[in-house]
């Protein structure tokens, strides 16, 4: 497929050696002046707002309630403040009025991502609120919000049901209320959640109701099992781009009017374990709504290939990094289109140029798929000589192995793979079969794989190229 690029410049990620990812688009936030809400009504106009915006745009619920509650007593904690304390507890992950609770010993990596996620939204959209100024109201604004189980603050039920109050305003704010949580929850999926321009076609639905949904889908499967990668896509689908296709897998990633949505993992640094992040690009600048899909549906049943003939170590000989073995250096990477189903279904490679001139392409749908199922290794575990000899591969004879299917090693055994580069570590990770593939740092030893993974072989050790952080390594 060949697009035009001439004077389109190219969107480059920061991290693992400036990844280049499509063509870079100005961000087109704005609002529609087409579909002014009706008086004594309100909803958010048709437009492209950031989430920050979309706090604001919530305001003019909660700040007809401060017009009608008047003014506060002396030496009583003013109502803007303790309401606004009130959504801070609804979006907090450990209180009684929470809406989206989690122990605090999370333990399934999933639901702890989950979990870290709304904590970094929950203050971040407390702090926007608290920090927008005193805002427009609508004094006759009268509203029917379905009660949505948010629980008021003990201080907050006598302000909202006291004299003060009026029979509608609890209407108002639990409609603020349930705004701020549908926003918090519709941007999990999302590592840069503060960047991604949302649409919104404010003739459709009141604010982001027409989300309910997708978030109760989402939740039920974190309830019931935990995140998914399918389920965290979902979502973001549902608040970007609703109509894209459908497949079997339903993708990992996709490309809408205003961006392009891809696994946070290329941009390097500490990874995530499901998250996505909203990149301000274009792969394909004459398509407005693309699916990003695996190029292999299903890795269990896929191709199996043998692991290239490597070298038999002793154990004894592989206490320290093997740098004499480590090839190749990568000069340039990129996003390429390889293959489309169809004019909205696309398959990305991930493009590596050598130092030897030779060029590698590696699904990244697989690539998010090994870094998921990889194992770190151990910290703290036996750094002495393994019970076992390795064979070593150079990690250029696994990235030149034939593109269909997956390297295995049917004989088992230990196969250390070392690697000074990130992104060669993450290539590999997208041609071994994603059963048993344990990270190790290149300061690392090889002691601390053994209890690393599963009690089984074949072991495929990834040695460099990482480090530990994050919740699936820092590359």
């Amino acid at each position: 497929m060949t697009i035009p690029t001439t004077e389109i410049p190219a969107y480059q990620l920061s991290g693992l050696g400036g990844i280049l990812v499509g063509h870079a688009i100005p961000p087109k936030p704005g609002v529609s002046a087409r579909d002014e809400p009706q008086p004594h009504t309100w909803s958010l106009r048709s437009g492209v707002y950031t989430p920050r915006e979309l706090v604001e745009g919530f305001a003019p619920l909660l700040e007809t309630v401060f017009y009608h509650l008047g003014e506060d007593s002396p030496n009583t904690r003013p109502a803007r403040a303790s309401l606004l304390d009130n959504v801070a507890s609804n979006l907090s992950t450990n209180t009684r009025e929470s809406t989206l609770p989690f122990q605090d010993d999370v333990t399934d990596l999933s639901r702890r991502e989950i979990k870290e996620q709304a904590e970094q939204i929950d203050s971040t959209l407390v702090n926007w609120a608290r920090d927008a100024p005193n805002g427009p109201f609508e004094p006759n604004l009268n509203l029917r919000s379905p009660c949505e189980n948010h629980l008021l603050t003990p201080g907050n039920v006598e302000l909202m049901f006291g004299k003060r109050s009026q029979p509608h305003l609890m209407q108002l704010c639990n409609e603020y209320l349930h705004q701020m949580v549908l926003l918090r929850d519709a941007l999990l999926p999302f590592r840069n959640f503060d960047k991604v321009l949302i649409p919104i076609n404010g003739k459709a639905a009141r604010g982001m109701r027409h989300l309910e949904p997708a978030r109760e889908r989402f939740l039920t499967t974190l309830i019931t099992k935990s995140a998914t990668q399918s389920s965290v896509v979902e979502l973001a689908k549902a608040l970007l781009e609703p109509n894209l296709p459908q497949t079997d897998t339903g993708g990992y990633g996709f490309q809408y009017e205003h961006g392009c949505i891809l696994p946070s993992f290329l941009s390097g640094g500490d990874t995530h374990f499901h998250l996505l992040e909203y990149m301000p690009t274009k792969i394909d600048p004459l398509e407005e709504k693309v699916l990003f899909d695996y190029e292999l549906s299903d890795y269990f049943t896929a191709q199996r290939s043998e692991i290239a003939v490597g070298s038999l170590v002793r154990a004894e000989d592989l206490l320290s990094f093997p740098s004499d073995s480590v090839s190749p250096i990568v000069q340039n990477a990129h996003v390429a289109i390889t293959s489309s189903a169809s004019s909205t279904i696309f398959q990305l490679k991930l493009q590596l140029g050598l130092n030897n001139g030779k060029c590698i392409g590696v699904d990244i749908g697989q690539i998010a798929r090994g870094h998921r199922y990889s194992y770190q290794a151990l910290t703290g575990e036996s750094t002495g000589v393994l019970n076992q000899n390795a064979i070593v591969h150079p990690a250029l004879d696994i990235l030149l192995q034939p593109d269909s299917g997956l390297i295995t090693a049917k004989q088992g055994g230990l196969h250390v793979i070392p690697t000074m580069q990130p992104i060669v570590a993450l290539a590999i990770l997208g041609k071994i079969y994603p059963e048993n593939v344990v990270l190790l740092p290149e300061g690392g030893a090889l002691g601390q794989t053994e209890k690393s993974g599963k009690d089984f072989e074949p072991k495929f050790v990834i040695w460099g190229g990482v480090k530990q952080g994050g919740l699936k390594g820092h590359f």
